[in-house]
């Protein structure tokens, strides 16, 4: 066979593949870069919300759209409010800081021309129409474009771009077809054979302008960076500004968050609650299957979800600081599918709460975090752009939307937050086990709920940590003590968390014990316990990389991918670099090779804890191609908001040991 033949027919190979792979089912989420800079060109950019051309930055969408500015100066309030609470319990923040000590969102990064927000995914929620229904309306769900705050400018001659954890999530409702249904809209997400899933294809089918209209901007912000040389026991915290807008114009208004009560007003006024209990009550079904909608009156305009530990902190669980589960006792639970008992209602509540669901199966608070185009450093890149929440929650959004394209009824119950993927039917859901490090529910706990699910690749349910007046454990599917299969990631400390109903910024945790690596030193043979003091929460195992791990020898083709990878760690010259504020410059010198747990776009990190890429330059790479590690999520820079090179000059440098170290090889 000649050479030219040959290629011909790898290419039609290639074309066949990509085919199939095209036809596989409905689209759920567009996430490749180069298609969403295609879209962002295509009146798909974030400007384009406020009829501003927004190429020059968010300087020139400040000054020139009077709804951006308006949003930006309530986001302002918000933070300078946070700030005002926080110092007055004993917690200062700083938007640069020479300490170790809490920081502070620096608003000018909304306001200026080296930044923009880049859109970063397109979600198909057409399964949202569930809601629509309860509320009378006849639309066909919703489609929503993810945005996250970039920026890039050059500096000494150099450039230097990154990401902040700072999103806006622009929501659409999808009109329906002609005769008032679903099904034509529902089948437009999915590609042809002879298809491709591009700019073209999604602005002449499902993101057809005409068929979109406006509904509101959701934002999910990090506003708070507490560094773990602070919170030496947490390994680090943070707090999200979560809130919704309407724009209509030049005009805002502050519109209300879906099934998410306002704590402090309910708190306050006997009659409220009590109605909230009652209307509870009323829809109890609904509750039940995860469709359901708060009336306004009961209603939170913005909310701070708190980690680390998220899942289990008081604060992110908004009904169980209203309600004791007595006062659900009378309720007849006998038809329920998931809900089994009041406790069991009021997690079910909680979970439905943004606070909940956005703490509970995310990372770092997101559920999207999009992928990275090629301008962000090859030491500041993630694997994986979406949570272990969205993994799972794409099977059941593909089997709503395939029963809606044949005309059927879809299955529209929802699963807890954390649960692990699942096949879908019309009217059951079989949960696949949980896998290495996912969350799962202690006994005690599961047998309030009807079709749990199982811990998986013989590991077993696992406390973490506790908090006080939060009724579930924070629990993990890992190995039996003393298991000969350890791996470096692997927790190694239980504790639990003292909460601080009114200022959760000064909820505290301790260590209870240590379960797991119990080897005295770092070696490259035996595991250590790692302490959260150098940011990794709940600790972990760690063993250093030998020549083995450093040339991939484990990671065979055709075999399952090990528990660990000999990925990227800091130390001192990470310590140093993050000192000098203009970390662009200085990671490829600055970090070393460890073992960290490996991870993959099926194969998820823990809670607080995310899939960062290894360098495209790491001596045989070609061996685990789209296999990350689990850094703790605030070692990514793009995943905090302090310690970033600024257009407008930092003169105060952060102090070596400003919770950022890490192991260090010997």
């Amino acid at each position: 066979m000649n050479r030219a033949l040959a290629l011909l027919l790898v290419t039609l190979f290639a074309v066949f593949v990509a085919s199939m792979a095209r036809a596989e089912g409905h689209v759920t989420v567009v996430d490749n870069p180069a298609v969403l800079a295609a879209l962002d060109a295509k009146g798909f950019a974030f400007a384009d919300l406020f009829e501003v051309d927004g190429e020059d930055g968010l300087k020139t969408l400040y000054d020139e759209a009077p709804a951006y500015h308006a949003i930006v100066e309530t986001v302002a309030s918000d933070v300078a409010a946070l700030r005002a609470d926080m110092k007055a319990g004993g917690r200062p923040l700083y938007e640069v800081t020479d300490g170790n000590v809490g920081r502070i969102m620096d608003m000018r990064w909304l306001k200026t021309d080296a930044a923009r927000f880049r859109l970063v995914g397109v979600v198909n929620r057409l399964d949202r129409r569930d809601f629509a229904v309860l509320q009378g309306d006849r639309n066909c769900g919703e489609v929503r474009f993810i945005y996250r705050l970039a920026y890039s400018f050059r500096k000494n001659g150099k450039l230097l771009a990154s990401r902040l954890p700072f999103n806006f999530n622009a929501v659409y409702n999808a009109a329906p077809d002609a005769d008032g249904g679903c099904v034509g809209v529902a089948g437009r997400w999915t590609p042809q054979l002879d298809e491709t899933v591009d700019a073209g294809w999604l602005t002449g089918g499902p993101l057809e302008k005409a068929g979109l209209t406006f509904k509101q901007l959701e934002l999910n912000a990090q506003v708070v960076r507490f560094p773990s040389g602070q919170e030496t026991e947490f390994g680090g915290q943070a707090a999200y500004l979560m809130r919704i807008f309407g724009v209509d114009g030049a005009d805002t208004s502050e519109k209300l968050l879906e099934n998410t009560p306002d704590t402090v007003r309910l708190s306050q006024d006997a009659a409220l609650k009590a109605r909230l209990a009652a209307y509870v009550g009323a829809n109890l079904p609904g509750v039940d299957e995860g469709v359901y909608e708060i009336p306004d009156e009961f209603l939170a305009r913005k909310i701070i979800s708190w980690s680390t530990f998220g899942s289990a902190r008081q604060a992110n669980h908004p009904f169980t600081q209203l309600f004791q589960p007595k006062e659900f006792a009378p309720l007849d639970y006998s038809t329920l599918k998931l809900v089994r008992t009041p406790e069991a209602l009021v997690e079910r509540l909680d979970n439905g709460a943004c606070q909940g669901c956005h703490q509970a199966g995310s990372t770092a608070g997101f559920h999207f975090i999009g992928l990275d185009d090629k301008t962000t450093s090859p030491l500041n890149r993630i694997e994986v752009g979406i949570s272990p929440h969205l993994h799972a929650e794409i099977p059941r959004r593909q089997a709503w939307l395939a029963a809606t394209a044949e005309g059927k009824q879809p299955n529209r119950f929802r699963p807890l937050s954390f649960a692990p993927p699942a096949t879908w039917t019309d009217t059951a859901v079989d949960y696949a086990p949980a896998e290495m490090a996912m969350p799962c529910l202690m006994p005690e706990d599961a047998d309030r709920f009807g079709a749990s699910w199982q811990c998986g690749g013989g590991t077993v349910c696992t406390p973490l940590a506790t908090a006080s007046g939060v009724r579930t454990k924070l629990a993990q599917c890992l190995l039996p003590k003393n298991s000969e299969k350890m791996f470096s990631g692997h927790p190694c400390l239980t504790g639990s968390i003292a909460s601080n109903a009114a200022q959760p910024f000064n909820d505290r945790y301790s260590k209870s014990g240590q379960f797991a690596a119990f080897a005295p030193d770092v070696s490259r043979t035996a595991y250590t316990c790692r302490p959260p003091k150098i940011g990794v929460p709940g600790g972990i195992a760690y063993r250093g990389c030998d020549d083995k791990d450093r040339s991939f020898a484990a990671f065979k083709a055709g075999k399952p991918m090990p528990n660990e990878i000999c990925g990227l760690v800091g130390g001192k010259k990470f310590d140093i670099c993050v000192a000098t504020n203009n970390f662009d410059q200085c990671l490829g010198g600055a970090v070393n090779r460890g073992n960290r747990p490996a991870c993959s776009a099926d194969h998820f990190c823990r809670e607080d804890y995310m899939c960062q890429s290894l360098p495209p330059d790491t001596p045989g790479i070609g061996k685990v191609k789209g296999v990350g590690f689990c850094s703790p999520t605030y070692f990514i820079f793009q995943m905090r908001i302090d310690n970033h090179a600024t257009p407008w000059g930092s003169p105060v440098r952060a102090t070596v040991g400003a919770g950022f170290g890490a192991v260090e090889e010997e």
